[in-house]
């Protein structure tokens, strides 16, 4: 029987690397559109990563998911067939 998920971790899990993605994506961004990452504040990059975020929030959801569940420290969460 697998072991009870603790759903605060899982959540957590799946915000960071969502909100990972979304930011290495505006950084991405900003060097194609050949500007320098040294060129915009911490805040403004945050500001970008929001807006990233929340258009495009059920792609990044979906794949952090499936992403957290191949985590080694998730695996123990599912069940044994």
């Amino acid at each position: 029987m697998p072991k009870q998920i603790d759903e605060q971790r899982f959540q957590m899990a799946v915000m960071c690397l969502t909100l990972g993605r979304a930011k290495s994506a505006v950084k991405a961004q900003i060097l194609a559109d050949g500007l320098k990452l040294s060129a915009f504040s911490c805040a403004e990059i945050n500001a970008k990563r929001q807006a990233y975020f929340a258009s495009h929030m059920e792609e990044l959801i979906a794949s952090a998911l499936v992403d957290v569940w191949r985590l080694p420290s998730m695996a123990k969460y599912l069940p044994q067939d």
